[in-house]
């Protein structure tokens, strides 16, 4: 994953939170795409950064081995992506 690239990828739910879909899920598994930006930050302190930031909807962090992958509507993804990058 390239750092601070938007991204369209699927996702699915494990239970009440929100996981990476892998790339074959099987057909019983129910998967969503949505704007994503990897950033290479632990999710704890991404969090706390976003959460300054004024955005329409909510964003949804998913830690990832070297930081956190941010999913969020486009418009949203791309504020949080210039302040973090800033």
């Amino acid at each position: 994953m390239e750092s601070y690239d938007l991204e369209l990828r699927r996702f699915a739910k494990d239970g009440d939170k929100w996981v990476m879909s892998p790339d074959h899920p099987p057909e019983s598994m129910q998967t969503w795409s949505n704007w994503s930006a990897f950033i290479p930050q632990p999710r704890d302190a991404v969090k706390k950064k976003v959460d300054a930031v004024r955005i329409a909807f909510r964003a949804e962090y998913i830690a990832v081995e070297g930081g956190t992958v941010i999913m969020a509507g486009y418009n949203d993804i791309e504020k949080i992506v210039k302040a973090l990058h800033a």
